[in-house]
């Protein structure tokens, strides 16, 4: 397969891609008052959403064949602050 042609397919697959995201907020957004009042719909709509999003970060994995990236176990590090952004200075200050 030439290199075009590859391109040309993965950017529709991104495109299709980015619109079922969007369908996806669409439906989240129309269906949200209602899971309010249903257990029973939020936990159905949950283990769906929860598929979808599966096969969509499988799909996007192929695409630009990446790994996932492994979860660690273990307490997060402190946050790190540069000293000049704590002290309220810019680089640009000096």
């Amino acid at each position: 397969m030439k290199a075009s042609n590859r391109e040309r397919i993965e950017l529709h697959m991104l495109t299709s891609l980015a619109r079922s995201q969007r369908a996806l907020c669409r439906i989240i957004e129309t269906i949200a008052d209602q899971v309010a009042f249903s257990e029973q719909l939020a936990v159905h709509m949950a283990e769906n959403l929860k598929t979808i999003s599966e096969y969509q970060r499988s799909m996007i994995q192929k695409i630009t064949k990446q790994r996932p990236r492994s979860r660690r176990l273990g307490t997060p590090g402190k946050p790190w602050i540069s000293k000049n952004v704590a002290r309220g200075s810019s680089p640009t200050q000096d």
